[in-house]
């Protein structure tokens, strides 16, 4: 049920990472500009943003190493791409539909990637979704609290949602004989079409709201 040992699929996979800690990272820290922090808040920020939901769900699932701490791929790439953003700032401003979509392939490959990790644990099928919304939206989350926000995603936007359902959706067809790596791709297209059509479209959740 699980082909992440396959190398060329571990390799698809390890680049939509990149991606989506890059998407992250440019996300985090043009927030962080915005906030006034220094490059140093800024950094912290990005890495919150970034690896701060996988790092979660590492912990949650016992999983060790932690994926960052044996690759220093990944906060070199923070640290990089979060300069560069501080340096070109009204730029990445100006492209913000566009990185949504970098946005949206992050939230989708950081999901299935969770969901992935929860079952070679041999967690069970709830608690996998639950590990690839984690991964998928809590760097998110964990970056919006420290920045004392109210997390977007837990408002009325239709991002944990999407995750939620790629996950259902990957691990209902992992029952199937689909080839594995047309079911992780697949699950991925469809995290991103969910969300970037709700972008789109203007497709929300209800508010809870409580008359007086």
């Amino acid at each position: 049920m699980i082909y992440d040992t396959l190398p060329q699929i571990n390799t698809i996979i390890y680049a939509l990472d990149m991606v989506g800690v890059s998407a992250c990272t440019i996300a985090a820290t043009v927030l962080a500009k915005r906030l006034s922090f220094d490059l140093t808040g800024a950094f912290i920020i990005s890495v919150l943003g970034s690896i701060g939901g996988g790092t979660l769900r590492d912990l949650l699932i016992n999983r060790h190493p932690i994926f960052w701490l044996h690759d220093l791929n990944y906060l070199g790439l923070i640290l990089v791409l979060c300069i560069i953003t501080l340096i070109f700032y009204h730029t990445f401003e100006r492209i913000d539909h566009t990185l949504r979509w970098f946005d949206a392939i992050g939230l989708a490959a950081f999901t299935v990637i969770g969901v992935q990790a929860a079952l070679s644990r041999g967690m069970s099928a709830p608690i996998a979704i639950c590990m690839g919304a984690i991964t998928g939206a809590g760097g998110g989350v964990l970056r919006d609290i420290v920045c004392r926000q109210i997390p977007l995603v837990l408002q009325k936007e239709i991002y944990i949602t999407a995750s939620v359902l790629g996950s259902l959706y990957y691990i209902v067809m992992s029952h199937t004989q689909m080839n594995r790596w047309l079911l992780g791709i697949s699950s991925i297209a469809l995290i991103v079409a969910i969300r970037m059509l709700a972008v789109y479209r203007n497709w929300n959740l209800p508010n809870i709201t409580i008359e007086r």
